[in-house]
C-alpha cells in the first residue's frame, strides 16, 4: 500500500520542522546533519531504507510497510527517538537501552538513521540482551508474533499470521499470502535466506533467518511462483529469472503475516 503524495509532503515539512538537539544528546554519535538526509531519502523512496549488515530484517520489513503506509508515523517516530531516547506510534513504544544509543555504527555497514530506527525497536522488545552492535546477531533477532503484534499496534486491520520457527509452509500458505497481496494488504514472507539466490534457492533449510515484504502479488501457475520482494534496501526478485516449483519455494518459506492498512 502506497502513501499519497500529500502524505509525503506532510512528512517532508516534519523535517524541515526538525526541533533542536538537546545537551547529552540520546544518540550522541550518529551525525544530525546526515540523519536528517536520510530521513529524506527513505520518505521519498522507502526501498533506501537498509538493515545492512545487522541482523534487523524483521524491524526493516515492518518499517518499509509503515514508510509505505503513513510516512509521517515514520517521521516522528524518528524525530522523537532521535531528540528524546523515545517514541510512540499508536501503541507501540519503544525506548531502547544506553548501549544501542551510544553505539557508532560503522560506515557502510548501516546508516545511523536505520540503525535508529531499527536497532531502537528490537532493542527496545528485549528482555535480557542488548543491540548494541551490528555483530549482536541474536540479540537483534525477532521472533514469531512480534511483527504481527507491532501492525497491530500502529492501526494495521484484520492482521493474521501463519507462521512456523523449523517446519516449513506449501502451498496452502502460498495462495493464502497471494491473495492477501492481491487484496492490497501488507505481506512479510519469513524465510531462509536461500530463497534469495539462485545458486541455493533449490536447497533445503530447517529453520527461517529472514523476513522480506512482498512488493507486488505473485504470479502463481501451474504448480510455479516467482514474486518480487523488498530485502536489504531494494528489490529482488525470485527467482531471478522464471519460476521456481512451489515444491522448491517451500523448501525455504516459513510463512507470513498480513495486515489491513487503515488510514484514519
Amino acid at each position: 500500500m502506497f502513501a499519497g503524495p500529500m502524505r509525503k509532503d506532510y512528512a517532508l515539512s516534519l523535517i524541515d520542522r526538525f526541533p533542536p538537539l538537546p545537551k547529552g544528546r540520546p544518540f550522541p554519535r550518529i551525525d544530525p546533519a546526515e540523519l536528517i538526509a536520510d530521513l529524506r531519502k527513505r520518505v521519498k523512496d522507502p526501498v533506501t531504507q537498509d538493515q545492512g549488515a545487522a541482523s534487523l530484517c524483521c524491524p526493516a520489513s515492518f518499517f518499509y510497510c509503515v514508510l509505505n503506509y503513513k510516512p509521517e508515523l515514520y517521521v516522528q517516530y524518528g524525530i522523537d527517538l532521535f531528540t528524546t531516547g523515545k517514541a510512540r506510534i499508536g501503541s507501540l513504544e519503544v525506548k531502547p537501552g544506553m548501549a544501542c544509543r551510544v553505539y557508532q555504527p560503522p560506515k557502510g555497514k548501516i546508516a545511523g538513521v536505520d540503525w535508529v530506527a531499527l536497532a531502537s525497536l528490537r532493542d527496545s522488545y528485549n528482555a535480557i540482551l542488548d543491540v548494541a552492535s551490528i555483530d549482536d546477531d541474536t540479540a537483534a533477532r525477532s521472533r514469531q508474533g512480534e511483527v504481527s503484534k507491532w501492525f497491530r499496534q500502529v492501526g494495521y486491520a484484520g492482521v493474521r499470521e501463519d507462521s512456523n520457527i523449523f517446519v516449513s509452509k506449501g502451498r496452502k500458505e502460498i495462495e493464502a499470502f497471494e491473495r492477501d497481496a492481491r487484496a492490497w494488504r501488507d505481506v512479510c514472507l519469513f524465510v531462509h535466506t536461500n530463497l534469495l539466490y539462485d545458486t541455493t534457492n533449490k536447497h533445503n533449510s530447517h529453520v527461517w533467518n529472514h523476513c522480506v515484504v512482498v512488493e507486488e502479488p505473485p504470479e502463481v501457475r501451474n504448480g510455479r511462483i516467482s514474486l518480487k520482494v523488498y530485502t536489504y534496501g531494494g528489490f529482488t526478485r525470485i527467482p531471478s529469472v522464471g519460476t521456481l516449483s512451489v515444491e522448491e519455494f517451500s523448501r525455504n518459506f516459513y510463512g507470513y503475516v498480513s495486515g489491513q492498512p487503515t488510514f484514519k
